[in-house]
């Protein structure tokens, strides 16, 4: 089964997508014959944009005019979606759906698919340990997955393929602080885009817990209703680890083993933990606390994503850690799985 799709060549390139900028664009292939309809999705997906493209006979053709740079998707329904790009050559997608492989393409779908291509096992096998008690292979994957996505980013900054990855998919909650801050420079076009607007978020919010930052400090109740304060804890000589978390979060669950492991391996070398709730619901929150046999303090607003937690630390998704030094200094946040293990190890390894 196969689709292509056929750019027609447009006036000069920029990095913005804009309608003086747009082209003829002609998607054009064979699918197999039981097959009716495949869809052209732009991206973000905008449910009234999708085009329904009728199969005849195992065969299609649609034209449409769209801006240059702008990130689209073709798909079958219920299968394998490619997301490939508009760009000023003629690009000449050649797909097979069935397999998830792109046969060739422009220069910049191709470089684009090369990336997705080597994604997708690591996420299929990502997928497949989910559920797993240990953790230690589904955390490894994604460190793998981390990489390839920090690739797709760090190897493309002369181009819009980074847009993607840091505006569109989500993949910019994977990167480090220091990644993050590398790949986010005004000198780069692609951070132009107008599909880079939440990603600018995420990085002024980043200015919030950014490693060399004195701490924010909290006032918040704990389980039993006493006010407790940030303060307390930090600037005793100790490490303190911030995990932002939520009863009603499957991820934040999972991680609680690992959690209460490191917790047990450093507490009595220098490390405290301080769970920092979103819930809303009390009940939930000490419920969860309890059936997960979390040693370490909770405190909780109980005002949800509205938490000043959120607001102080610049926290847009959970799970999320922020490392503290005993001097008050934010050392790091977006750790978690091996990346935090590794990181604890560093700072405690070699202390007797």
């Amino acid at each position: 089964m196969s689709l292509a799709a056929v750019a027609m060549t447009g006036p000069a390139q920029t990095f913005t997508p804009i309608v003086e900028d747009s082209v003829d664009f002609v998607i054009e292939g064979t699918t197999t014959k039981e097959t009716t309809t495949v869809y052209v999705d732009e991206c973000p997906y905008i449910k009234e944009h999708r085009k329904e493209i009728k199969v005849s006979d195992g065969h299609f053709r649609i034209t449409m005019r769209q801006p240059l740079h702008k990130f689209m998707e073709i798909r079958e329904r219920n299968k394998y979606s490619m997301p490939f790009i508009i760009d000023n050559e003629p690009a000449s997608l050649m797909v097979n759906l069935e397999s998830n492989t792109v046969m060739e393409g422009s220069p910049l779908n191709k470089r684009f698919n090369y990336f997705q291509r080597l994604e997708e096992p690591i996420i299929e096998a990502v997928n497949e340990h989910e559920e797993d008690e240990d953790r230690t292979i589904h955390d490894s994957l994604e460190i793998i997955d981390d990489e390839i996505i920090w690739r797709a980013i760090s190897e493309n900054y002369d181009n819009v393929i980074p847009v993607y990855y840091l505006g569109l998919d989500g993949s910019i909650n994977t990167l480090t602080d220091e990644q993050l801050i590398e790949c986010m420079k005004e000198e780069y076009a692609f951070t132009h885009h107008p599909d880079m607007e939440e990603a600018w978020k995420t990085m002024d919010k980043l200015r919030e817990r950014m490693s060399g930052q004195d701490y924010h400090d909290l006032v918040m109740p704990d389980t039993t209703g006493t006010v407790r304060h940030l303060s307390e804890f930090i600037g005793q000589g100790r490490y303190v680890l911030l995990d932002f978390w939520a009863s009603w979060c499957g991820p934040c669950r999972a991680a609680m083993p690992l959690m209460k492991e490191l917790y047990k391996t450093y507490a009595d070398r220098g490390l405290q933990i301080i769970g920092i709730s979103f819930d809303d619901d009390r009940d939930d929150w000490v419920a969860a606390i309890q059936r997960l046999q979390l040693p370490w303090p909770q405190i909780s607003d109980l005002k949800g994503w509205n938490s000043a937690g959120s607001a102080a630390y610049g926290v847009r998704s959970i799970p999320e850690t922020v490392l503290i030094d005993p001097n008050g200094k934010i050392i790091s946040s977006g750790l978690e799985g091996q990346k935090l293990k590794v990181k604890l190890a560093e700072i405690f390894g070699t202390r007797k």
